[in-house]
């Protein structure tokens, strides 16, 4: 079964006849799970031509920028907010990337979803939609275990909203230097008030925020005097913080050192001390 509705309400009410349906977008996460076994679904509804489902705007006060549920990863890299538009345009190649969507991101709740850390990171909420109306959620809710969310059968991730005031970094590590799956991913977010978020991916069943060690520089200052002494516990910290496993990119030990040293290179972007990096492909 393949359907093609063009309003978000037609989508809602077929997803409600047909058990088992699967929204689908882009498709770079379902057909490759597909193609290799490890999705059984056979009935897709196309959200592709939905009005509007493919936008990025600014809130009405101008403090937050508005994803929809369809906007690509090409779309969010060309945004001046420097963790998501990095992390986006780390996400595979350019074909890629124009077809992957920040709601197919949030929902297949990868371990190592890039844009999903990033988001985390920013204290994204993220909007639900269904036939019974809308809600919304911290991202920080939104993810309850490997492959697991707070996402209803019945419901469609229609936006996602983060600041756009905020300083951030992101740093990444993989196998590649292009088209690369992160080995350890970091994500820093600092509000203009001083609040600090650190988020990470692939180094938890999904993607983590570790905030014992977004509180300890929040209070140590390292922001606006980023002494190694300090760094060094940063990363030791989220070393000790995130829960990674052994497996066939990297061990849990080579993990959890690379997440203290990509923290440390994020802190540096963030107060001066080291230049942007560039993650352009």
């Amino acid at each position: 079964m393949f359907h093609q509705p063009h309003s978000l309400e037609d989508a809602l009410r077929l997803k409600s006849l047909h058990e088992g349906a699967i929204f689908i977008a882009g498709g770079t996460d379902l057909i490759v799970m597909r193609n290799h076994g490890r999705l059984k679904a056979d009935k897709f509804i196309d959200i592709t031509r939905l009005p509007d489902f493919d936008k990025v705007t600014k809130t009405a006060d101008g403090k937050r920028w508005r994803a929809t549920g369809g906007a690509t990863f090409a779309r969010l890299g060309k945004l001046p907010v420097r963790c998501l538009a990095e992390a986006a345009m780390s996400v595979g190649g350019p074909q890629i990337r124009n077809r992957a969507t920040i709601g197919g991101n949030l929902s297949s709740a990868s371990p190592a979803a890039d844009g999903a850390t990033a988001l985390l990171a920013l204290d994204a909420t993220v909007e639900m939609t269904s036939l019974n109306g809308r809600r919304t959620l911290p991202l920080s809710e939104f993810f309850l275990d490997y492959r697991k969310t707070a996402l209803a059968p019945d419901e469609i991730i229609s936006a996602v909203e983060f600041p756009a005031d905020w300083k951030s970094a992101w740093e990444k590590l993989g196998k590649r230097g292009a088209m690369n799956i992160s080995l350890v991913c970091c994500a820093v977010g600092v509000s203009p008030a001083g609040e600090v978020r650190i988020a990470f991916g692939s180094v938890a069943p999904y993607p983590l925020l570790t905030p014992r060690t977004a509180q300890f520089i929040q209070e140590s200052g390292i922001l606006s005097n980023p002494e190694e002494s300090s760094l060094n516990e940063a990363a030791r910290l989220a070393a000790e913080e995130v829960r990674p496993v052994d497996d066939f990119r990297g061990s849990a030990d080579y993990r959890r050192a690379m997440a203290g040293a990509l923290l440390v290179k994020c802190l540096r972007q963030i107060s001066g001390s080291e230049p942007q990096s560039d993650h352009s492909l």
